[in-house]
């Protein structure tokens, strides 16, 4: 439940949330390993959960752009910037056959080096879904339960709507929000063995194919993680990480070139040029390497400084995975399409709300992710 979140917040939270506010550590929904924060909701022996900071490297000439005027976002770095539930998907492909755009998403998938040491591990959205209920959030009054645990589906998370509240926590019949386009809506985990993720069968890698200018494209290669094990009590639920690898489809061959490539890390990341030393390729495929609990994507093993975190208290630690535990995401990529066209019966990019408990603010709670 959420109402002791509304009415209470506790000391620990408080004391690092004043912290972070003083070194000036910028807010927001964490996502792409980024921190956010202590969920009072959680299971008291969940583990203790931290805020997003921008991790950008600006020699590295920043993260693939986007053209918004294509209903693109402006950086892969945040594809939350400005989203807007209202704007129109990107179109589909007009080049591309299926089966090449098929081969060219398996030729391009990252291979991640997920921590050895890292106990929340990747999941899928149906496998999630089954552990969850969706709740709608009244801000200063009690949330409501729209879908019981069991009942949570991929179809049915799409197709939600609940009145919000007027004067004296009385529903307002004129103000209906919808799960397609409010962030009111959240989902509830029922149990804290679902933050371990998934048995490693069912991993996915969930993919956005974007269309740029000139005939090339953004694959976007995107990671779901039950929970993020951060700062202290700064943590939250779910966790969407990603690659983005640009492309020229039509280069050797038809077989396709990698150009680029950017690794998705606290609200920000690091954008690589193909043939730069410090970038690692398997082949085709770029290498990461993942920070134990908050899943940044980094692209060498260390220890990273986390921007907004103060005097180096916190760190994300990223390491190689023993060869055989490489994950090689080519073997689990699924197409996801639009919200306007989903593909391959993805309906959960229709979505607009998070993807875990609404904690004591933005940073502590579930994340958002918008798909186009």
């Amino acid at each position: 439940m959420v109402l002791g979140t509304k009415f209470g917040v506790r000391l620990g939270v408080v004391v690092v949330g004043a912290l972070l506010a003083a070194c000036a550590a910028p807010a927001g929904d964490g996502g792409e390993g980024g921190y956010a924060g202590g969920n009072a909701n959680a299971d008291p022996a969940a583990p203790p959960m931290a805020t997003p900071a921008t991790n950008e490297d600006p020699a590295a000439g920043g993260a693939p752009g986007g053209d918004p005027s294509k209903g693109e976002p402006a950086s892969d770095a945040d594809p939350e910037q400005g989203a807007d539930p209202d704007a129109p998907s990107p179109p589909e492909d007009p080049v591309l056959p299926p089966a090449t755009q098929a081969q060219l998403i398996k030729a391009f998938a990252p291979r991640l080096n997920l921590n050895p040491d890292d106990t929340y591990r990747p999941a899928n959205v149906d496998w999630y879904l089954a552990r969850v209920s969706m709740r709608y959030n009244h801000p200063n009054c009690p949330d409501h339960e729209l879908l019981a645990l069991g009942k949570v589906t991929q179809a049915a998370l799409g197709a939600q709507s609940h009145a919000d509240d007027k004067a004296f926590c009385q529903h307002d019949g004129s103000d209906v929000r919808k799960s397609t386009t409010s962030d009111s809506f959240f989902l509830e985990v029922a149990s804290s063995a679902t933050y371990k993720g998934a048995p490693r069968a069912e991993w996915k890698q969930y993919v956005v194919w974007r269309p740029k200018a000139a005939g090339l494209v953004d694959i976007e290669y995107w990671s779901f993680y039950p929970y993020n094990d951060g700062f202290l009590t700064f943590n939250h639920e779910a966790d969407w990480e990603h690659l983005t690898v640009s492309i020229d489809p039509k280069a050797n061959g038809a077989q396709g070139k990698a150009l680029k490539v950017f690794f998705s890390a606290h609200k920000g990341g690091t954008t690589l040029n193909v043939g730069d030393p410090k970038l690692e390729m398997d082949g085709a495929h770029p290498i990461s390497y993942v920070a134990k609990g908050t899943h940044a994507n980094y692209t060498k093993p260390g220890s990273y400084e986390i921007p907004g975190i103060p005097l180096g208290v916190a760190k994300d630690v990223a390491k190689a995975a023993p060869a055989a535990d490489v994950w090689k995401t080519e073997s689990s990529t699924l197409l996801v399409g639009t919200r306007a066209a989903p593909k391959n019966n993805q309906l959960f990019v229709k979505y607009w709300g998070r993807w875990g408990q609404i904690g004591v603010s933005s940073e502590t709670s579930g994340i958002t992710r918008h798909f186009p």
